[in-house]
């Protein structure tokens, strides 16, 4: 696969050398924080962030990044239902910015 990846044609999860479980989920770990992930959200993700503008992206993930610091530093069981949900929502949007870069494979549980 070409990275930075610029064209959401043909995009699936194998392609980016990513391993599903039984139940097409994959795991990734954030300092010291294992979140899983489904492999059709990820690819859904991806052709999201490819149609929006680089401008309003880079925005978007400028306040993903936010709220994951946040997250993690106040600990996300710790974080009511809300919040938890959003904390979800934006390791999904920054984890899908890494592999549209090709920087996502240090992130991958073995």
């Amino acid at each position: 696969m070409d990275y930075p990846i610029k064209n959401a044609d043909n995009l699936v999860i194998d392609s980016l050398g990513i391993d599903l479980d039984a139940e097409g989920t994959f795991a990734l770990t954030v300092k010291d924080y294992t979140h899983t992930v489904q492999g059709d959200e990820l690819i859904t993700e991806m052709k999201d962030q490819l149609d929006v503008r680089g401008s309003v992206r880079n925005a978007l993930l400028r306040k993903a990044n936010k709220e994951i610091l946040a997250g993690l530093k106040k600990g996300r069981l710790r974080l009511d239902d809300d919040a938890r949900e959003i904390f979800d929502l934006n390791i999904l949007i920054w984890f899908a910015d890494k592999a549209l870069k090709g920087e996502h494979q240090q992130y991958l549980t073995k």
